[in-house]
């Protein structure tokens, strides 16, 4: 079965200055959940940025789908989406035209699942961008590219903005799709709980270095569970 992600001795430097990753080795499967875990600057979101082709690694392999993801003509860009707290959508339109637009650069965009999605956020089409809330921005974010049905789904650290009762939505829909459409996911954040919980495996990202973990040693190392007597 083909990989998903396969990143073999990748490193990363700033041109011209410090490393940021250094032979960082890394396979990702159909349906699997990967957490990317990691102190804020430890290179969680340049790793992110990597993925997306938004930067070039400087040595090693990094492949998604089997392809560079820096490469300009990729056959399986429109099977990957990204939720990061970077993105801003333009407050002047609605909710619904920003759908609408997104929904045209992916064939497998499910109106369904759209709907589905808007009723559990409790987002209405016609409500105006700019009069939402940041974490209400998040979750029409949400609604976007959880309706495309994707293969790959990369979230660099948007739950921060997420009152409790959102991220449990957001959490027990993105594992709906993942089951349902065979998704894998990504998730970057520094929140340990996040991932122990619901990961099948972590990257923890520390001084330019990265081993994976099983969820269970990253709960031993944040001290998250009791050791029984």
């Amino acid at each position: 079965m083909q990989k998903i992600i396969s990143i073999l001795d990748m490193s990363y430097s700033i041109p011209h200055s410090d490393s940021i990753l250094e032979k960082l080795n890394l396979e990702v499967g159909p349906g699997e959940f990967l957490g990317i875990l990691g102190h804020n600057g430890a290179g969680k979101t340049t790793l992110m940025d990597l993925l997306m082709g938004f930067r070039k690694k400087s040595s090693g392999k990094l492949e998604i789908f089997g392809e560079d993801p820096h490469a300009i003509a990729r056959a399986h860009r429109k099977e990957i989406v990204f939720l990061s707290q970077e993105i801003s959508i333009k407050s002047s339109i609605t909710i619904g035209d920003f759908l609408e637009f997104h929904a045209s650069f992916y064939p497998t965009y499910s109106k369904e699942e759209e709907a589905h999605l808007l009723n559990v956020f409790g987002l209405k089409a016609g409500q105006k961008i700019g009069s939402l809330s940041t974490g209400q921005q998040r979750k029409v974010q949400v609604v976007a590219n959880l309706s495309v049905c994707p293969k790959l789904i990369m979230i660099d650290e948007i739950t921060a903005v997420m009152d409790p009762e959102t991220r449990s939505l957001f959490f027990r829909e993105l594992e709906r799709v993942r089951k349902k459409y065979g998704s894998a996911i990504l998730l970057a954040t520094n929140i340990a709980e996040d991932l122990v919980e619901r990961s099948d495996k972590i990257l923890f990202i520390s001084g330019k270095k990265s081993s994976v973990h099983s969820p269970m040693e990253i709960a031993r190392l944040f001290n998250l569970v009791q050791e029984s007597a």
